[in-house]
């Protein structure tokens, strides 16, 4: 049995066609993802992902020709990141629950059905990068018919 050998540019020349194949800068451009000057984002991310792929941390990986690892921590580090607060319901479904307290029918707007369930809500900050939760809740109704609301905080 043999085992395959791949070196580091086999790999960042097939990284570099799968990132043609998904289009990649439309992808970037899309998630408005971009510099306002110097080297383009997609070399950047091709680059560190390839660092990723082979196991290396930014500290490790090799060098690049076109830029710097410092060009690449500041790219991460782009302090005009947009901030945002985010509000997620979450269903939890418990279909074949019986004795649970505050059980009750929920409204699953994804699918336009009712669940025996409860409401998740959870408040969180992020700078997209990073999501910190501020708040939780555990919405539910003490009445198994109709559906209101009572906050039950944890």
């Amino acid at each position: 049995m043999s085992i395959l050998q791949h070196s580091t540019t086999s790999i960042h020349h097939s990284f570099g066609r799968f990132s043609k194949l998904v289009r990649l800068s439309e992808v970037l451009r899309s998630s408005n993802i971009q510099k306002s000057k110097g080297i383009k984002v997609t070399i950047l991310l091709e680059w560190l992902l390839n660092a990723l792929l082979n196991r290396y941390s930014l500290f490790r990986a090799n060098e690049s020709e076109l830029f710097s690892k410092k060009t690449v921590r500041n790219c991460l580090n782009d302090p005009r990141r947009r901030q945002a607060l985010i509000v997620d319901d979450s269903l939890f479904k418990r279909e074949f629950s019986k004795n649970t307290e505050l059980l009750a029918r929920v409204f699953d707007h994804d699918k336009q059905m009712y669940f025996k369930g409860f409401h998740a809500l959870t408040i969180g900050w992020s700078d997209g990068n990073t999501f910190l939760p501020v708040n939780f809740a555990l919405m539910s109704s003490s009445k198994k018919r109709k559906p209101t609301w009572s906050i039950q905080t944890l």
